[in-house]
């Protein structure tokens, strides 16, 4: 009980030590972030698979930090860091996917399933245009990189047949034939960012943003799918001006 008393009187201090005065608007703020993102990695272009590709992304918590520095009425720059979970299932109907295994070209056709999860810390930067008489709405654009801690990666077929020519059965797909990728993922992600965000009180704003991976979760030379998958994934964050400091100058 003392602790909390404590953390409270310490938590409203901090705020008044650093609060810009009222009518000011301030350089910088830093403030906590939570949220939850939905998404995964699907194939590029999405047709690839040459079927039907159903996806279940799954929704996952999202813990960071936000910084944001405004440049003027209109303009600021921010960053985050963040510590999230991405992950998905999926099932396909194929035709004639062609892969390689086992030193050779084969295709399958008939049913699959997929499984991926990717824990990782993300660090997103972005200009961010303020609307509204009060700066309370704003539309970000910018880039992303992170670094994945945890992955995995792995692949069913439930039933069809495979072959080294389309469309020709050198042997049935009876019983799952389970493969595991995840020591091809790559550790590194960077991509693409988007978002929009509404102030909602003095202190809370709430955010919505999409990212768009540019680069292939598998490394380089991998190349047992005939396409490349990436990161697409979005996001809804809430966050709380926690330190407002400096005098911004416009």
């Amino acid at each position: 009980m003392k602790k909390a008393v404590f953390f409270l009187i310490f938590f409203a201090y901090s705020t008044l030590l650093v609060n810009v005065p009222a009518g000011a608007q301030s350089l910088f703020s830093l403030a906590p972030l939570i949220g939850t993102d939905i998404g995964g990695a699907v194939p590029i272009p999405f047709n690839a698979v040459g079927g039907s590709f159903n996806a279940y992304p799954k929704l996952n918590a999202t813990l960071g930090v936000h910084l944001n520095m405004n440049l003027h009425n209109h303009w600021s720059l921010g960053t985050d860091l963040n510590y999230k979970t991405i992950g998905m299932d999926a099932d396909a109907r194929v035709t004639n996917q062609k892969f390689k295994g086992e030193g050779m070209v084969q295709y399958f056709t008939g049913t699959s399933e997929m499984s991926m999860s990717f824990t990782l810390m993300e660090m997103p930067f972005y200009v961010k245009y303020h609307m509204g008489s009060k700066r309370q709405h704003g539309i970000m654009l910018g880039v992303y990189g992170a670094y994945i801690f945890k992955s995995s990666f792995e692949t069913r077929a439930t039933k069809g047949f495979i072959g080294t020519g389309p469309d020709r059965v050198d042997s049935e797909v009876s019983s799952p034939m389970i493969m595991d990728f995840s020591a091809l993922l790559d550790k590194w992600d960077a991509g693409l960012s988007a978002g929009y965000e509404a102030r909602i009180f003095p202190r809370v704003t709430m955010g919505l943003r999409i990212m768009v991976g540019l680069k292939d979760i598998f490394v380089s030379g991998s190349d047992f799918f005939d396409y490349q998958m990436k990161h697409i994934r979005g996001s809804v964050t809430v966050s709380y001006d926690l330190i407002r400091f400096g005098k911004a100058r416009y």
